[in-house]
């Protein structure tokens, strides 16, 4: 099947060229390296090994397990280049609504998740308040 792929998309089954490559500890999977979970540092990717090392990396530096609204972007644009420097965390999650209520609590959510600590006071930041602005 990945043969037929590669036939289909460039015209050759490339086949010296292996779909993985096997490099010690884990693979290589479409330019990303894919490694093996210890054990112990499998909270940081809810059980699941082998995963993507840019993910892993992340996921440490955070000291939590990434969301399924967050990817790892390489800044370099090489997949296989894992330091932390060359990281950095997106986010796909956007609201759904555009009344200013809507978008209020989204950036409340967005605040408490990355940034609790520009939360000074948020007894003030009363999203029923917003209702009125809409």
């Amino acid at each position: 099947m990945a043969h037929y792929q590669r036939v289909r998309s460039t015209g050759s089954a490339a086949a010296t060229t292996p779909l993985r490559e096997t490099s010690g500890q884990g693979f290589v999977r479409r330019g990303y390296r894919i490694v093996p979970v210890a054990r112990e540092e499998r909270w940081l990717t809810n059980g699941v090994t082998p995963v993507e090392e840019h993910r892993l990396v992340m996921a440490r530096f955070l000291g939590r397990p990434l969301t399924g609204q967050e990817s790892v972007h390489h800044r370099s644009g090489q997949r296989d280049d894992n330091r932390l420097e060359n990281l950095e965390l997106w986010s796909r999650y956007q609201p759904s609504g555009q009344r200013v209520a809507d978008k209020i609590e989204w950036a409340v959510r967005l605040l408490r998740t990355y940034a609790p600590y520009a939360l000074v006071d948020e007894e003030s930041l009363d999203v029923d308040d917003a209702e009125a602005i809409s």
